[in-house]
């Protein structure tokens, strides 16, 4: 694509987008990390992968997603600090790189959030159904580090390759989170429009049309 990027969205195969990447949110003019918003996506998230599997969250469930989401940033020394989202010093990068100054953070995935619902043993019910959803297996798309940047002029998210509703609706939903925190949370002095085109796949569960309609009453 000319002055552009396309990113292949296929079964099996990492995408680049981490649900659990975290950026500044605004209250007022102050820059902060809304820990808390973000603990409700993922909620939403699983909540809505549950429904494909003909349950609802237990209470318990609910409760452990919240607490083991938290504990993940608190281990990694993020708080509502925009500052915390970094190294204080400069490093060995993955590319063998060395950089003087701050280097962002590596985000928790989904791997380490099972990892912490197993070891915690409350819930094994929801540990097995998210286990597709780990790296290596088919719908493991969004178990990684970030890859993608926000620079290019245009980027296309190809999911052709994707022919079950349900794959075609968790993957809208971790890349409309994407959308709105790269795109919208940025470059606030300027209007934008997000048109979701599949906004019908989130209207089947409750707990995805919950989320879309609160994408819709946030402002930038």
């Amino acid at each position: 694509m000319l002055g552009g990027k396309v990113i292949k969205i296929e079964q099996g195969k990492p995408a680049g987008i981490n649900p659990f990447e975290l950026e500044a949110d605004y209250k007022g003019k102050e820059k902060f990390l809304n820990i808390l918003d973000k603990v409700a996506e993922i909620r939403a998230l699983i909540a809505t992968i549950c429904r494909n599997y003909g349950r609802t969250l237990t209470g318990t469930e609910n409760t452990e997603i919240e607490i083991i989401v938290n504990q993940l940033y608190s281990e990694k020394g993020i708080t509502s600090d925009v500052n915390s989202l970094y190294e204080k010093k400069g490093g060995k990068l993955d590319n063998g790189k060395y950089v003087v100054g701050k280097i962002e953070k590596k985000m928790p995935t989904l791997t380490d959030f099972h990892n912490k619902l197993v070891q915690r043993g409350k819930c094994k019910e929801l540990a097995d159904i998210l286990i597709p959803f780990l790296k290596g297996n088919s719908l493991g798309i969004f178990d990684c580090e970030s890859k993608i940047t926000s620079s290019e002029d245009i980027i296309c998210f190809d999911m052709s390759e994707i022919k079950d509703e349900f794959t075609k609706l968790y993957s809208s939903f971790v890349i409309l989170t994407w959308v709105w925190q790269k795109y919208v949370l940025k470059n606030r002095e300027k209007k934008k429009i997000i048109v979701c085109d599949e906004a019908w796949l989130f209207l089947k569960y409750q707990e995805s049309a919950d989320f879309l309609v609160n994408v819709a009453r946030r402002r930038s």
